[in-house]
């Protein structure tokens, strides 16, 4: 299959995968119930849902890329940036691998700019998303703190990551 110019291109690795492809403000709507009905915990169930649905991802991409490490997240940036996907423009991505420390920059959050004003981040599900990849790719297990968020004013969203260890 051809790939035009900034479009995503997706090959199912199994028959019978079933992908679906949901509207941002469906997600937030999604999100927003979820709130109502759980308050504070909802946080935490998206997050832990976005730990899935990045691990599953970056195993499949990995697969389909051959990549890995810094080179990986380029492309993972591309990916999820580009038409057809559309969850985030990842525009700066500092890994210290030493420090089992990563901080990323994204513009264009779908959740952010599809939920409005909050005096709280709200990206809860790209926070663990982005967990889950790094969980994927650097081993261990990584928290994932969104430090500023477009819902909240910030001109951008920010994650924080760090790499921990739960026998500490």
């Amino acid at each position: 299959m051809e790939r035009g110019e900034g479009e995503a291109h997706i090959r199912l690795l199994r028959a019978g995968v079933r992908v679906v492809i949901l509207r941002a403000g469906t997600f937030v709507d999604l999100q927003r119930g979820v709130e109502d009905l759980l308050g504070e915990e909802a946080s935490a169930a998206f997050y832990d849902a976005g730990i899935k649905a990045g691990r599953n991802s970056t195993r499949v991409l990995r697969e389909e890329w051959g990549v890995e490490g810094l080179e990986f997240l380029r492309l993972w940036g591309e990916f999820y940036a580009s038409k057809g996907v559309g969850w985030f423009k990842l525009t700066q991505i500092q890994v210290d691998e030493e420090r089992k420390k990563a901080r990323l920059r994204v513009e264009q959050s779908f959740i952010a700019e599809e939920y409005g004003r909050s005096d709280r981040p709200i990206c809860h599900f790209l926070c663990g998303f982005y967990s889950g990849v790094f969980q994927e790719l650097y081993g261990g297990r990584w928290i994932c703190e969104e430090t500023r968020c477009r819902a909240q004013g910030a001109p951008y969203c920010e994650f924080k990551l760090e790499r921990y260890d739960e026998n500490l």
